[in-house]
């Protein structure tokens, strides 16, 4: 297909959530005259050993080179909490700069993360390591079947959408695949010269799950740059005030496109 004007966002959800959870996101993305593509990771639900190495390769060969290669269009990366750390890896060499040298006319302008994890990666160290070696107290994790469960999503998750919409999401969630917490993090690319000046982090205010101080210390680690952006949320702000997310997204996309 011709090349468009506009990018495509590749939105990639969190962990144990689905696009559902964010279609009216992508609506309103869609609605402003951008492409979107989502997909469920591997991992969610999964009880078999997939890895989060393999949550980047679907990322990648699945999400991103389709649609710079095939439809030739430019993207623009959006990940939320567990997904930013796969999203990041699944963009190595996607840069522009890297594909202008390859004589490429698509790139991954630039990547959006949500409340994200940013673990450098290509360490060995897994993401239960990024979290001091235990997970957090709202997540239990069931070895026998090799899966991570909320009991109660609302509190940590959701505790500023509407409780109907709220349930709903609950609803939706599917547990995710162990593994993918226990496997080696594959190298993240926001610290590479081609992403320079090019990620951003909206920091959610009222996070319980991924707490804001806890953000601003994830952000400090990584010892980049940012472009940083609040949000008066808790985790999942594309359910709590969709219509700011989207504004945000939008305001930074045209950032990218215009370098």
């Amino acid at each position: 297909m011709a090349s468009s004007s506009k990018p495509v966002f590749v939105l990639v959800p969190g962990a144990a959530q689905n696009p559902s959870h964010y279609a009216y996101l992508q609506h309103l993305l869609l609605s402003q005259g951008y492409g979107v593509l989502s997909a469920l990771l591997p991992t969610v639900g999964a009880t078999a050993p997939l890895t989060a190495e393999d949550d980047a390769e679907y990322i990648r060969s699945r999400m991103l080179l389709p649609v710079l290669d095939l439809e030739k269009h430019d993207v623009v990366m959006i990940s939320h909490s567990y997904s930013g750390m796969p999203a990041s890896a699944a963009a190595r060499g996607l840069g522009k700069a890297d594909r202008v040298a390859e004589g490429k006319e698509t790139s991954v302008l630039g990547q959006i993360f949500i409340a994200s994890m940013l673990p450098r990666g290509g360490d060995g160290k897994d993401v239960i390591a990024t979290f001091g070696g235990q997970m957090p107290p709202h997540i239990q994790v069931d070895e026998a079947e090799n899966l991570i469960k909320c009991a109660d999503p609302i509190p940590p998750l959701y505790q500023d959408v509407s409780p109907t919409l709220a349930e709903s999401a609950v609803l939706s969630c599917i547990s995710h695949g162990l593994t993918a917490f226990k496997s080696p993090c594959p190298a993240a690319t926001w610290d590479e010269e081609a992403f320079k000046g090019r990620c951003a982090y909206i920091r959610t205010l009222h996070d319980r799950a991924v707490p804001y101080e806890v953000q601003n210390m994830i952000i400090q680690a990584t010892g980049q740059e940012w472009i940083t952006k609040d949000i008066e949320t808790g985790h999942c702000p594309q359910l709590a005030a969709p219509e700011k997310l989207s504004s945000i997204i939008l305001e930074l996309a045209k950032h990218f496109e215009a370098m």
